[in-house]
């Protein structure tokens, strides 16, 4: 963890950022629990859990595996109870990136209706696209929308017999004939959550090898519709992300501001609000409560989505405040009017914060729903500007209710944002030959995304940024997504001048492209944009992805979508590793498949290192290996 200067003071560094140590001091001296605290109340947590071998399916339990009860009332051993558990998770990403993508194909249809605040944002590639999927993509922009948002919602409703178009368009060739010889090329992804949970209930499937099977399957389903099917669709949207530079950490809050935060991981209302705080008629509204005007800023994924898109559909965005588990220490600065909850991580704890300060919280998605919060503006394509325009006067009105106990620290940082393939190739010159020529040359040695969540197992953001920074110490070009993403930012690791950070390699290709040695891909359904650049790399060298000199890294993983996105990864063939240790140890049969004999099938494996330098190592070892056998 890096000396915030805060450690010194008073012994309570919960965080990698001063920031966040500062806020923790001010919440503390206020009598307002956080996450932090309550973590500290929840020790010993219990080992059953951590192991995976704990059952509550059914009314003879829960059972528990143990020494001198080796099997469940029903015979249930540790392996399948581990392996269902794990096949249960992921049914849960699988079910919320589904809801992400649903959501933006209605969307689609009713913005190519005119019927919505927003156009359509890339018609390259909804064109491109189009013309991939098998639609006459000469047709009108608003027809094609239509058509592209039908397909869409074809496929999630597809059975689970009818193979997913999506995976057999864009997925490698090599992947595809690993992943048939295994029977787990995926049908619609609402057909194999059904099947899933089907197979998970007690007593239908027991057999250990076949619910990791389904594991894989429901990941790939995850991995080509959730993850690139939903970016795509908000890339034609919203726009394809551009570079663009923006600020992070807790000290962007302007207290002279109506200050809207948008909490989540879906930026369709955030993106409509941040249009209707420009208006004349609300700014004017701000100024005449006292207000300097009203600044709309991001938390976790839903700002990684702004930030990005900071110089297209979402200008006007404030900067990122950081990732969730910073919810209640924004809201401890008293600066904060309107927190908007949408889909994902808006913790029940967030809303005691709110009470003791003046923060009014409203959830924007159908979906979710807090105990005590009664404000509830549900997005409907069809009435978005209305609504944004009800969001941003509720903020007005409880900024007069502000009061005079204002603590906002002063760390920010600049932040260079908006990396995807059409940006690198930008950049670039329009060709990947630069980057494959750095790789060749060994100036870079591979890359790394690192990405995900956070926890404060172990120190919030410190795994994330110490593998990082350890990587690009090695020349590795670090890819971050997600929570992962908030963390490198707020540490300065996303701006160009990071690149005296890197090794000497790394560094004169940063230094030549002006570019940070950790790039920013977004929120964390931006993992699929990864998915696409390392197939586009695998293509232009004539190999299968898991020969490639890269590696994943979630080194803080929280939550059930980064389960479904870590199966992905594996099945994408990379060495992906895990932190904290997944519920799956209580099974020896189940760990050797994630982290030894998966590898033979699918060319990926789990690794799990707790030490984040030792993880940095070992990725970096991997990658050096992969080198090798690419002869370069």
């Amino acid at each position: 963890m890096s000396n915030c200067g805060n450690c010194e003071r008073t012994g309570t560094c919960v965080s990698v950022h001063g920031s966040i140590n500062e806020m923790q001091d001010r919440a503390s001296a206020m009598g307002v629990d956080t996450v932090f605290d309550r973590y500290q109340l929840q020790q010993p947590q219990c080992g059953f859990g951590m192991q995976g071998i704990c059952c509550q399916l059914c009314s003879h339990g829960p059972c528990r595996i143990t020494p001198k009860a080796q099997y469940g009332i029903c015979g249930a051993g540790a392996d399948t109870i581990v392996a269902r558990n794990l096949l249960r998770l992921a049914v849960h990403g699988a079910a919320a990136y589904s809801h992400h993508l649903e959501e933006l194909a209605r969307t689609i249809k009713a913005t190519a209706a005119g019927k919505t605040p927003f156009s359509i944002g890339d018609e390259e590639k909804l064109r491109q696209i189009a013309g991939i999927i098998g639609l006459d993509a000469a047709r009108p922009a608003a027809e094609l929308a239509d058509q592209l948002a039908d397909v869409l919602l074809s496929e999630l409703r597809k059975g689970s017999d009818e193979p997913l178009a999506l995976v057999k368009l864009f997925a490698p060739k090599t992947r595809l004939e690993a992943w048939e010889k295994l029977n787990v090329i995926p049908g619609g992804v609402l057909s194999e959550i059904r099947d899933a949970l089907t197979k998970t209930m007690s007593n239908i499937d027991t057999d250990p090898v076949d619910l990791l099977l389904t594991t894989i399957r429901l990941s790939i389903a995850t991995g080509y519709m959730g993850l690139v099917g939903t970016v795509t669709a908000q890339d034609i949207l919203l726009g394809t992300p551009a570079l663009t530079r923006s600020e992070a950490d807790l000290g962007v809050i302007d207290p002279a501001c109506v200050n809207i935060v948008a909490h989540g991981h879906v930026p369709l209302m955030a993106t409509a609000v941040i249009q209707a705080a420009k208006t004349p008629e609300l700014v004017k509204l701000a100024r005449e409560a006292g207000a300097a005007g009203i600044k709309v800023y991001g938390s976790m994924c839903t700002g990684q989505e702004l930030m990005q898109r900071s110089a297209g559909s979402a200008a006007g965005f404030a900067g990122q405040l950081g990732n969730w588990i910073v919810q209640e220490l924004y809201v401890a600065t008293g600066a904060v009017d309107l927190v908007m909850l949408d889909m994902n991580c808006s913790i029940p704890g967030l809303k005691a914060a709110a009470d003791r300060f003046h923060t009014r919280l409203v959830s924007v998605d159908r979906i979710v729903r807090m105990a005590g919060v009664e404000d509830h503006v549900d997005y409907e394509p069809e009435k978005a500007a209305r609504q944004a325009e009800e969001l941003v006067k509720m903020a007005v009105e409880t900024y007069k209710k502000r009061g005079k106990d204002i603590h906002v620290p002063q760390a920010k940082s600049a932040a260079v944002a908006g990396f995807s393939v059409e940006s690198i190739l930008g950049a670039l010159g329009g060709s990947l030959d630069p980057l494959l020529d750095a790789v060749k040359n060994g100036s870079i040695k591979g890359i790394a995304a690192v990405v995900g969540c956070t926890n404060n197992r172990n120190g919030h953001d410190v795994k994330s940024v110490t593998i990082t920074r350890e990587l690009i110490k090695r020349d590795v070009l670090v890819i971050n997504a997600g929570c992962c993403s908030s963390a490198t930012q707020a540490e300065g690791l996303m701006t160009p001048e990071a690149a005296n950070d890197a090794g000497p390699g790394l560094k004169a290709v940063c230094q030549a492209l002006g570019i940070p040695p950790a790039l920013n891909f977004g929120s964390c359904v931006d993992i699929g944009r990864i998915g696409v650049a390392v197939t586009a790399i695998a293509n232009a060298l004539g190999v299968d992805p898991s020969a490639l000199p890269v590696a994943a890294s979630a080194p803080e993983y929280l939550e059930q979508k980064a389960v479904a996105d870590g199966v992905f990864a594996v099945a994408f063939g990379l060495l992906t590793h895990l932190g904290p240790v997944p519920p799956v140890t209580g099974s020896p049969l189940v760990t050797s498949i994630l982290t030894k004999d998966v590898e033979g099938l699918t060319g990926g494996r789990v690794m799990v290192e707790e030490d984040p330098v030792k993880a940095a190592e070992a990725i970096y070892a991997h990658i050096m290996e992969k080198r090798r056998g690419l002869g370069i």
